[in-house]
Parts: C-alpha cells; sequence; structure tokens
C-alpha cells in the first residue's frame, strides 16, 4: 500500500471505530442499566476510553498528513484486536455472542493489507477466540434470569450481532469496491497517456542528434554573420535551439525525478505558489496576475506532477496569446476553481468546436497536444476544464476540480 492508500484506509478504519465506540457503550449502559447484570463497569470504560484515545490519534495523524505505512496500519489493527480481546474477556468471552467480531478485523486485513500481514491478524483473531472459550470472567446470567430468558438473550445478541457485521461489512466493502474502481479508472488513463510519454520520449531521443547539428550550424553561423542583423538572427536562432534542448531535457528527466516526487501530501495554498514561482521563473518575461482566495480552510491535496504539468500547459498557452496572463483560484470544503486568462486575439470559430483535440490548434504552427494532455489529466481527478473565448477580447480557461479527489 502506497501512503495515499494507507490514509484513506486509515480513514475507512477510523469511521468503523467511532460506530463500535457507540456501539460498546450503548451496549453495557443497556446491560449494566437495564438488565441489570453486574458486569466488570470499570475494566470495560476504561477499555473504551483506550479506543477513544486511538481514535483521538488517529484523527490527528490524518488531518497533519503524516507518513503513514501498510506496518502502522496493521498495528492499528492488532490494537482494535486487543481492545476487543479485553472487553470480550469481562463479558463471559466465547458466550458473548458479540465474539464472532474478531471476523470483521480479518476481513479489513484481507482488502487492504499484504498475505503475511493479513495471515497474522487472522492467526491473532483465532487465537483470541481459543483462548477466550478458557479464560474469561463469567457473567453471572443465573443470579437474574432463568436458563430459557438467558437463552432467548443470547439468541437476539446473536442476531443484533449479524445485523452489525452484514452493515458493517457491507459499508466497508463497498467503499472500497468504489476505490477499485476509481483506480481502475485512473489506470486505464494513466495507460493511455503513458503511450503518449513513450512516443515523446522515443522522439525526444530521435531529435537529439538532428538538434547537436543544427547547433553546431548555428554556432558557425553565428562567427561567419558578416552584418549586425544577420548576427541577430543567428544569435535569436541559438537561443530557439537551446529553448527546444530544455524541453527535451524535460521530457527525459519526466520519468524520473519527477514523477518520484509526485504523490506527496502538500497544502493547497503551498503547492499553487511553488507552481506560480516555478512558472514565473521560466516565463520572466511574462506579466502574471495572481490572486489566490484568502480562505482560512486550508485543504491537504495530492500533490501529483500531472495536475502540476496540466496547469502549467495552459499558462504556457495563455503566455504565447500575449503577455499579460491572469491566474485567479478559488476554493471551498467541495470544489477548486483555477481560471487562467491571457489578453489575447482569441480563439478563431473554425477552431472553437474541436479545440482541446489531438492537433487542434489556435497557433500556426501548434499541435494541439498541450490542452489535449491537460484535459485528459484533469478529467482523471474527475474535474472538467471550459474554454471560454471571445475574438479580440481573450480567452479564459476555467478548471474545476472537486477536492475529494485531491485531498486525502
Amino acid at each position: 500500500m502506497d501512503q495515499i492508500t494507507c490514509l484513506k484506509n486509515l480513514k475507512l478504519l477510523w469511521w468503523l471505530r467511532n460506530i463500535a465506540i457507540i456501539g460498546q457503550a450503548v451496549a453495557i449502559t443497556v446491560v449494566t442499566k437495564i438488565l441489570d447484570i453486574p458486569l466488570g463497569e470499570k475494566a470495560l470504560w476504561f477499555l473504551i476510553g483506550l479506543l477513544v484515545a486511538l481514535n483521538i490519534i488517529t484523527w490527528v495523524r490524518i488531518k497533519l498528513a503524516l507518513h503513514i505505512n501498510e506496518f502502522e496500519f496493521f498495528c492499528q489493527l492488532v490494537l482494535d484486536i486487543a481492545v476487543l480481546f479485553g472487553l470480550l474477556y469481562f463479558t463471559g468471552g466465547a458466550t458473548n455472542p458479540f465474539a464472532s467480531l474478531f471476523i470483521l478485523q480479518v476481513i479489513i486485513a484481507a482488502i487492504t493489507l499484504s498475505p503475511l500481514y493479513t495471515w497474522i491478524i487472522a492467526l491473532m483473531a483465532v487465537g483470541c477466540y481459543t483462548i477466550l472459550m478458557v479464560w474469561n470472567v463469567e457473567v453471572p446470567y443465573f443470579m437474574h434470569h432463568h436458563m430459557g430468558e438467558f437463552f432467548s438473550m443470547h439468541v437476539q445478541g446473536m442476531w443484533i450481532n449479524f445485523i452489525l457485521l452484514a452493515g458493517i461489512i457491507s459499508w466497508f466493502v463497498v467503499r472500497m469496491n468504489v476505490t477499485i474502481k476509481r483506480q481502475a479508472s485512473i489506470l486505464y488513463e494513466a495507460e493511455k497517456m503513458a503511450a503518449i510519454g513513450t512516443l515523446a520520449a522515443n522522439s525526444a531521443h530521435e531529435l537529439g542528434t538532428p538538434l547537436a547539428t543544427l547547433t553546431l550550424l548555428a554556432e558557425n553561423y553565428v562567427e561567419e554573420a558578416t552584418d549586425e542583423e544577420r548576427n541577430r538572427k543567428a544569435i535569436m536562432f541559438q537561443e530557439q535551439l537551446a529553448r527546444c534542448k530544455q524541453i527535451l531535457s524535460r521530457i527525459t528527466a519526466a520519468g524520473g525525478v519527477i514523477r518520484a516526487e509526485s504523490g506527496k501530501p502538500m497544502k493547497l495554498d503551498l503547492f499553487l505558489k511553488e507552481l506560480i514561482s516555478a512558472w514565473k521563473n521560466e516565463n520572466p518575461e511574462v506579466n502574471l496576475s495572481v490572486e489566490l482566495a484568502d480562505n482560512k480552510f486550508i485543504p491537504n491535496i495530492v500533490a501529483e506532477s500531472g495536475l502540476s504539468h496540466a496547469i502549467i500547459n495552459i499558462l504556457d498557452n495563455a503566455a504565447d496569446a500575449s503577455n499579460d496572463v491572469g491566474f485567479k483560484v478559488i476554493w471551498t470544503a467541495k470544489n477548486l476553481t483555477i481560471a487562467i486568462s491571457d489578453k489575447g486575439q482569441g480563439i478563431p470559430l473554425e477552431v472553437k468546436e474541436n479545440f482541446g483535440e489531438p492537433g487542434i490548434s489556435s497557433k500556426a504552427d501548434g499541435l494541439g497536444m498541450g490542452l489535449f494532455l491537460s484535459k485528459s489529466v484533469i478529467t482523471r481527478f474527475g474535474g472538467t476544464i471550459y474554454i471560454e473565448s471571445k475574438a479580440g477580447f481573450g480567452t479564459m480557461a476555467r478548471i474545476n476540480l472537486p477536492l475529494a479527489r485531491l485531498t486525502l
């Protein structure tokens, strides 16, 4: 499990533990106060208190987006089994109709953890259940109830236990299936993007030799230039070749360092500020007007390199259209909206209908790949991109992203 998956699974476990805490508190109250069955209340409330403390610590770790790995998730399940063992030990052991709740931890482990950790959890659950069959604090049912009443209560308890297990397992498995389907969809899109990336890498490799040759020719041309105009054009030619080399270098690096750094947790405002700063450094001649939302609520997001490149592609398109570019960002608890505008000539009507498809570009020498790749990435995150353009009045690209797909 990667860190992001661990965080999401830990959040699901946090919700399940909340349900367990409420259910156990209600059960202890009903049994001791209404049914008047004496139990070791101090020990039981102490164990529930431990579970509450564990859940508070878990919530803090989720909110701070600290590094969480599979081993920590495994330890959380071990602690849950230990607390359940203690609760059952003081309430009749294996005779308690809720003893089968051990199976819940096994199911969670089987869905989320590696085979080794799953088998350890399974052996622990079986071992705890076996120990409780011979070692427990007996509940004095018969001091308050006849045998028939006790058996009826036991059957009712098993029925309630079955309803709880069916509901909780169904909820958990459905959530996991949604996550799996979403990841399968993302993988399908990633495979398409990988094919484009492979083509780009091959093209970068093949273009290296002719670019090196052109660079040598440009250097010779600069040396042989006889007048100022030709020298100026030769230097411009060199600069454009150097820019081509930089672009090819970025393509080559995309599979290495950039990919290794992607997927890290980061505050949304910090992610945007770093992106803007990096783009400004590469485009110092562009007048970029930045407006970020002044929200007190700042979510943690997954800082994917793909999302960064999608935004940068649109910024590059805006900079190609004019030297004045606007960058406005607002967000709520549910949505993130990024508006990137320019003061160019707008998109021609004959291009606007299919704008964003491969090969369709508003630039004479454009390939139409930048916006297409940006749309693919934004769609992968469950978002949309709208292009608003009017001839002679510039263009605005409005990106809408659901924060649920970006946040931890």
